[in-house]
């Protein structure tokens, strides 16, 4: 049986899938969410999203719009020699700013271009917040009442609160606070490289080069680096060829 109350620390696309499931389980959601920004444009990479999440979405959003489209192969180039690498790889290219947005819409009715019209909330569904700018800072169980008492502070104006719920659930990444909190032990370790994210508008270019990046993920390998690049149609998610 779902819990009554929620909630959930991190309003990224992980927490907005936990959030969204638990909400047409019937269960009442707030999301909290550091990041002020309601869009959250600065987030806009190209992602590829696997079958759980497909299957989430099929069964939960009501938006109608599609969140990603099929890409049938995974190609590579070798400096200057095209295509070197040409094999068949079926999976579901997306973007994170359209799938956050889709999720938005089905969570909490947000309006945007990419969801214009958001659904209504379906019979059942429970009812459901999202905070945002507001970042965690302690966590405190009442073992009598069952539940636990989240605070948090909002960052544009530092006024502090505290949010209860039967469930608290930390789905805010790789920094987590709660983490943090907890004194979850952790390890962070340099991966070796960094990465550049671009996006090129699709207009700007030629219907050869958008043939060549379309309906696959294509890397290009050099010495010492490589690029991975994509095009997602605009018709789709409002996505410009990205590359890393």
């Amino acid at each position: 049986m779902p819990p009554q109350s929620v909630v959930i620390v991190g309003g990224s696309v992980a927490g907005l899938l936990q959030g969204l499931q638990l909400k047409r389980s019937g269960s009442n959601v707030i999301v909290l969410e550091q990041d002020p920004s309601k869009d959250r444009h600065s987030h806009e990479s190209g992602v590829s999203i696997g079958r759980t999440v497909v299957h989430l979405l099929d069964k939960y959003d009501a938006t109608g719009r599609p969140a990603a489209i099929p890409a049938k192969y995974l190609s590579a180039a070798w400096h200057k020699w095209l295509r070197v690498v040409n094999t068949h790889w079926a999976h579901s290219m997306s973007n994170w700013g359209c799938l956050y947005l889709i999720l938005r819409a089905n969570f909490d009715g947000l309006k945007s271009e990419t969801v214009p019209n958001p659904p209504q909330p379906r019979k059942g569904d429970g009812d459901v917040e999202y905070w945002p700018g507001k970042r965690a800072t302690g966590l405190k169980y009442d073992r009598d009442a069952g539940k636990v008492h989240l605070q948090y502070v909002d960052v544009t104006t530092g006024e502090e609160g505290t949010v209860s719920a039967d469930t608290i659930i930390a789905a805010d990444g790789v920094h987590s606070t709660i983490r943090k909190i907890l004194q979850v032990p952790t390890r962070k370790e340099y991966a070796g490289y960094i990465g550049w994210r671009g996006t090129v508008p699709e207009s700007l270019l030629s219907e050869q080069t958008i043939e060549y990046f379309s309906n696959r993920l294509n890397f290009t390998v050099m010495n010492g680096t490589y690029f991975i690049r994509r095009v997602n149609r605009l018709d789709i998610c409002g996505c410009p060829l990205t590359w890393v």
